[in-house]
């Protein structure tokens, strides 16, 4: 039986694959280096205050995270050339090359008792230097498709700070909708910012991929 690309390619999208966050030391130490003291990723994605964070707070995050409806690490795949002329040139004990994770995405929900609502928020973050390659955009295409297609879900939200320009114009780009603000949430730099709420309806989504309505 040969299976459709819809479910062969489930955990792929064009440039990337995801995968899940492992609770192991490799995935928490890329958690605690690359996300909890990148102060480019506190700022501009999170409210949290901006400040060098220990290695033991990786646990913490990872136990956060643990009820989202996905909680994965966005990778790059290994260079198939490079495994394959490994392979021919007699070093094929080597083991191969693992995928380089660039950042997470995870689509967060309320729990078991609001899920008859089909809402779900993503939360994304890209770390450098993959930021400016179209990671983000991409992934969050994934994460749109997955939760329509697959969960099910009826609405999809994304939120962001008024002074972070590059993601309000990628997420409005993608074709989410601004629903509202949360008025002076975020202090930054001695000023006080709004978060900004957008989100996209599941016939919202219909129309951004060209599918009719069932």
């Amino acid at each position: 039986m040969a299976y459709s690309d819809f479910i062969t390619n489930a955990y792929k999208s064009e440039r990337l694959i995801y995968r899940a966050m492992e609770d192991n030391q490799e995935d928490k130490a890329w958690v605690a280096e690359f996300l909890l003291n990148d102060p480019a990723v506190t700022i501009m994605g999170t409210p949290r205050l901006a400040l060098p964070a220990p290695l033991s707070s990786a646990q913490d995050y990872l136990n956060f995270n643990k009820g989202n409806l996905l909680n994965l690490l966005i990778c790059v795949p290994p260079d198939v050339q490079d495994a394959a002329s490994e392979g021919e040139s007699g070093e094929g004990s080597r083991k191969k090359p693992k995928p380089t994770p660039v950042g997470t995405i995870s689509l967060v929900n309320q729990g078991a008792h609001v899920q008859h609502h089909r809402n779900a928020t993503i939360a994304i973050n890209i770390i450098a230097p993959y930021r400016g390659k179209g990671y983000g955009g991409e992934a969050i295409n994934w994460a749109l498709d997955w939760g329509f297609r697959r969960a099910g879900l009826h609405r999809i939200s994304i939120r962001t700070f008024s002074y972070n320009s590059t993601a309000l114009h990628l997420y409005r780009k993608l074709g989410f909708v601004e629903e509202g603000r949360e008025r002076e949430t975020c202090l930054l730099d001695r000023k006080w910012h709004d978060t900004v709420i957008l989100g996209m309806l599941e016939h919202e989504w219909e129309k951004v991929r060209g599918i009719e309505s069932s």
